[in-house]
C-alpha cells in the first residue's frame, strides 16, 4: 500500500476566492497547492466584461506569494448584461487578456446568483456565439424555480437539470464546449458515463460530494461546513460518484468549488452556501482515491485533464503527499481578524475529523 505519491502540481477547475480581504487571505492557501485554477466570477459586483475580469485576475496575482508559482485563468458570469462582442474579445486575448471561460449560474440558487437567467436557454444570442468561437461553458446544473416562480425541491434540482435542461441545450448547441461543474447525484453520473467526451463535455467533481453524504450533513444537528450547492447527496449518490471517479475517465477532473464565508455568514440561522476546502482539498482527494484504490488514477484527475479541457499545459512543478494523519485545528483569519473555517475542521466539522493524507512541506 502506497505511503507516498508525487504528482505533477494540481489544477483546480472550479475556484472561488472572493474578493478584498477574504481574497488576500485565501489565495495564498490554494496557490501553495494548485498551479492554476480557473477563478469563478460571482464576485459582488459579477465579472461581466474584459476589463472586471483584468483587475480581477491582478487583485489575485496579487495576494499570491511571491516565491510561488499560480496562474489564474479568468471566466465571465452569464449575467443578462454579458454581450456576445465581450465574450469574442475576451476569448481571443485581446491586449493581452484572455478569458477562458463562461460561467452560468440560475438565478437565485447560489451565492451571488442574483445576475443569472432562469435557465441558461433564455441566453441565446450568448450561447450562439459561445459555439461558433469554442469558449467552454460552465453550469451550476440546477433546475431552482419553477415556471411558475415556485421553489423546487434543492435534492431535486441536478436531477431535474440533467434530465430536461442539459439535453435540450446540447441538442440546440451541439458544437458548444461545456463543463457541468460540481456533479453530486447518480442521475448526472449517468449521463455524463453515456455522453461525456474529453474536450467537448466534461465534468468536474469537489472532494466534499466525495467525502461526504447527507448523513453527514444531519449528524448531530445540521453540518454548517457542509452547507453547499448542490446538496451534499445521499450515500447511494456519493458511491456513485467515487465508482466514476475511479474508472480514470479522460472527461472527469478535480474542481474543488473551495467557497470562503466570514463564520458570521457561515454560522447563521441564514446559511450561506459554499464548502471552504482550500485548506483540505488536496488531501481529500488523495483520501478517497485511496480508499477506493485509485492512486494510480489521481494525476490524470488532478493535473491533467482539467488543463486539457481549457487548453492550457499541465505544470511542470511536482507535490508530494504522504500517508500521515493530521487535523484542522484553526480557521483561516484575514487581516480584519474575520475567521474562515476549513470543511474537516476537528472542532466544527464533523467532530474529531481526522484527515489521513498529508502535503510534504
Amino acid at each position: 500500500m502506497a505511503e507516498s505519491i508525487t504528482i505533477k502540481k494540481p489544477f483546480d477547475s472550479h475556484l472561488h476566492v472572493r474578493q478584498g480581504a477574504m481574497l488576500r487571505a485565501v489565495t495564498p492557501i490554494s496557490a501553495a497547492k494548485f498551479a492554476g485554477a480557473l477563478i469563478m466570477p460571482n464576485t459582488e459586483p459579477p465579472i461581466e466584461t474584459v476589463e472586471q475580469a483584468a483587475a480581477y485576475k491582478k487583485e489575485v496575482l496579487a495576494a499570491v506569494p511571491g516565491e510561488i508559482t499560480f496562474e489564474p485563468l479568468m471566466s465571465l458570469y452569464l449575467t443578462k448584461n454579458l454581450k456576445p462582442s465581450e465574450i469574442e474579445k475576451g476569448f481571443a486575448g485581446e491586449n493581452g487578456m484572455k478569458v477562458f471561460a463562461v460561467k452560468s449560474y440560475p438565478y437565485g440558487a447560489t451565492t451571488n446568483s442574483q445576475w443569472g437567467y432562469r435557465s441558461i436557454l433564455e441566453a441565446q444570442d450568448v450561447l450562439k456565439k459561445m459555439e461558433e468561437i469554442g469558449m467552454p461553458l460552465l453550469l451550476h446544473g440546477e433546475v431552482h424555480l419553477n415556471d411558475h416562480d415556485e421553489e423546487e425541491d434543492p435534492y431535486d434540482a441536478e436531477r431535474m437539470f440533467i434530465a430536461d435542461v442539459l439535453p435540450r441545450l446540447l441538442e440546440t448547441y451541439p458544437k458548444l464546449k461545456v463543463s457541468l461543474e460540481h456533479m453530486s447525484s447518480a442521475e448526472a453520473i449517468d449521463f455524463m458515463e453515456k455522453n461525456g467526451e474529453a474536450g467537448k463535455l466534461v465534468t468536474t467533481v469537489t472532494p466534499h460530494h466525495l467525502m461526504y453524504d447527507r448523513r453527514h450533513a444531519f449528524s448531530g444537528g445540521y453540518r454548517a461546513l457542509l452547507h453547499c450547492k448542490p446538496l451534499i447527496k445521499t450515500a447511494h449518490d456519493r458511491e456513485r460518484l467515487r465508482y466514476m471517479v475511479k474508472k480514470g475517465l479522460p472527461f472527469v477532473s478535480a474542481g474543488t468549488d473551495s467557497a470562503p464565508h466570514p463564520e458570521a455568514k457561515k454560522f447563521s440561522s441564514c446559511c450561506a452556501f459554499g464548502v471552504f476546502n482550500a485548506p483540505v482539498a488536496l488531501e481529500m482527494y488523495a483520501q478517497v482515491f485511496d480508499e477506493i484504490g485509485a492512486l494510480d488514477k489521481l494525476e490524470a484527475f488532478l493535473s491533467l485533464n482539467g488543463p486539457q479541457f481549457f487548453g492550457v499545459e499541465p505544470s511542470t512543478e511536482t507535490i508530494t503527499l504522504l500517508k500521515k494523519d493530521w487535523q484542522v485545528t484553526e480557521p483561516v483569519v484575514t487581516e480584519e481578524d474575520i475567521k474562515v473555517w476549513s470543511v474537516g475542521d476537528a472542532k466544527h466539522g464533523l467532530g474529531n475529523e481526522m484527515l489521513h493524507w498529508q502535503v510534504q512541506q
